[in-house]
């Protein structure tokens, strides 16, 4: 990982409004995948660098990995399934996760999980089963921390547009955000982060393209 802002990639130089010094930056090639701690107060910024590119995220409370990111406890304390700028992300223990303090798309997923094996197969034929997916990119890089496959719990698909019809049928469609897009995330607790740079191509999650994702962390600040 990069260590200081010097680091920076220069697609990741010169951002908006950003909310402290950064500490870490990093461009997630298409496909990619990571895992990370995000301490409490810090916070991370994803940005969408060439647009309509899905981040699958998930997290874990750093010091009782057994609580996880959690859509239901999110969406009933929320009492909408829509999250953005104001909104936070809940642990299935109900703890406050994280904040989201800045989005500059307010278009997010919380319904449709992550790309796997099981779905590709039943989708696009057995040809497809083992083709990259989120939930074994998620899998591969939490497996430092002990977790399982069986442990990932369902993503927050951040930039991917899932929208919900009148009588409850839900579609996906190409995402709206544009190049340099982003959203932010502030960590209420110690955390540890996965993001699966969403690898998907047979269907306009993506644009039917995997591309570029950027990534920084930036320091609390002093209350």
């Amino acid at each position: 990982m990069p260590t200081s802002a010097i680091d920076r990639p220069a697609d990741l130089r010169h951002l908006p409004d950003e909310p402290g010094p950064c500490r870490w930056a990093e461009v997630l090639a298409p496909k990619g995948r990571v895992a990370f701690e995000l301490e409490q107060g810090e916070t991370l910024r994803i940005v969408d660098l060439d647009g309509q590119q899905v981040a699958d995220f998930i997290c874990f409370d750093k010091n009782n990995m057994a609580d996880k990111i959690s859509h239901s406890t999110t969406v009933m304390l929320k009492g909408n399934i829509n999250l953005t700028t104001g909104d936070y992300i809940y642990s299935v223990d109900a703890w406050r996760m994280l904040e989201i303090t800045r989005d500059t798309v307010g278009r997010h997923d919380i319904l449709a999980g992550s790309c796997c094996p099981g779905l590709n197969r039943m989708r696009y034929g057995s040809e497809a089963e083992h083709q990259p997916n989120c939930r074994e990119n998620l899998a591969a890089v939490m497996a430092p921390y002990g977790v399982k496959l069986t442990e990932i719990p369902y993503t927050f698909n951040i930039f991917m547009n899932v929208p919900v019809g009148p009588n409850g049928d839900i579609g996906v469609i190409a995402p709206i955000s544009k190049p340099g897009d982003s959203i932010d995330l502030k960590a209420e607790r110690d955390l540890v982060v996965a993001i699966s740079n969403c690898p998907q191509e047979r269907n306009v999650c993506n644009g039917f393209k995997a591309t570029r994702l950027g990534l920084l962390i930036y320091a609390g600040q002093p209350s």
